[in-house]
């Protein structure tokens, strides 16, 4: 048994009240008399005013209360970063998610591998060249984008009227009284512009930059003119086919409703299923993965070396 505690008034033996009613009392082992009356709660038991909880269900009680409070301590961390550095905070969610977009589709690639030829398993360049993507060029671009979206076209309208009171905001100065009245309204039609620039005009950004990114990551860049101009707009409608069915009313929702730093959280949350999508749709042609160092900065240094030892 664990904790005993009492929410009735105790009295000493001279009949003075030491603690008023509703106050706690805490208890442990022998300190417990033996009890006259008895009930068994809930989780526990019921002694002559006191509870006695089983240990397995408040280590229970206590595990889950941890494990919200940590949910909370990282949702704080989370918002200072955000506030004090929102680049690097955005580029690092989206550099992570677009890893685990990856691995989903690495891992959905092994499983409906049916041609027979032994498996390579895991391409640990590709995973690398997708959270580069996301870190370098996806993440900062929905940084300055979302920027430049809201400030051309503002999702909430804040209509200030004084003194008239109204239900939704009452802004008081030091003595109380009502100063400004700020009535916050989401106007939809800028989240349906918003979306539809995101999805139709800047997703041909993402699709190149995801494109050119890891195929150059990956070893391929002497294949990049080629494959951007044989599956580029393949990609792009595969993207714009993914948005129609899921993305753009779950990313309309979630611009209605979220402030403007939590979007590409959002975004990107939602975009490991378009990562994972895209991913698949972009390595559909192209081989296994090189070695970055192999195939691209081991030639670029010789290349300059050569250059160095000519001109001398």
């Amino acid at each position: 048994m664990s904790v005993a505690r009492s929410t009735s008034t105790m009295q000493s033996s001279d009949g003075d009240h030491h603690r008023s009613p509703g106050s706690v009392i805490e208890m442990y082992g022998d300190e417990l008399e033996s009890p006259t009356t008895s009930s068994k709660t809930g989780s526990g038991y019921a002694i002559d005013g006191y509870s006695l909880y089983d240990d397995d269900a408040t280590t229970e009680t206590a595990k889950r209360g941890r494990f919200s409070q940590l949910l909370n301590h990282l949702g704080t961390v989370y918002s200072d970063q955000l506030e004090s550095n929102p680049i690097r905070t955005k580029s690092l969610t989206a550099g992570t998610l677009a890893l685990v977009g990856d691995l989903l589709a690495q891992g959905i690639e092994l499983s409906f591998d049916n041609t027979g030829e032994d498996s390579t398993g895991l391409d640990g360049w590709r995973v690398f060249a997708m959270f580069i993507e996301g870190l370098c060029f996806s993440g900062p671009s929905m940084h300055y984008a979302y920027e430049f979206y809201e400030h051309l076209f503002p999702i909430v309208r804040c209509d200030c009227v004084e003194p008239i009171v109204h239900e939704d905001v009452q802004i008081l100065d030091s003595k109380g009284n009502v100063i400004r009245v700020a009535d916050f309204k989401t106007q939809w039609k800028n989240v349906v512009i918003h979306v539809a620039f995101d999805q139709i005009f800047m997703a041909m950004w993402y699709v190149a930059g995801l494109m050119i990114v890891t195929c150059v990551i990956e070893g391929h860049s002497d294949d990049l003119l080629n494959e951007l101009q044989n599956d580029y707009f393949r990609n792009l409608g595969a993207s714009y086919l993914a948005a129609a069915l899921f993305f753009a009313p779950v990313q309309i929702y979630a611009f209605g409703k979220l402030e403007k730093s939590y979007r590409v959280l959002a975004v990107n949350t939602i975009d490991i299923l378009w990562v994972t999508v895209m991913s698949i749709v972009t390595h559909l042609n192209r081989g296994e993965s090189e070695s970055f160092i192999k195939s691209v900065l081991i030639p670029m240094l010789s290349m300059i070396g050569e250059n160095i030892v000519y001109s001398t």
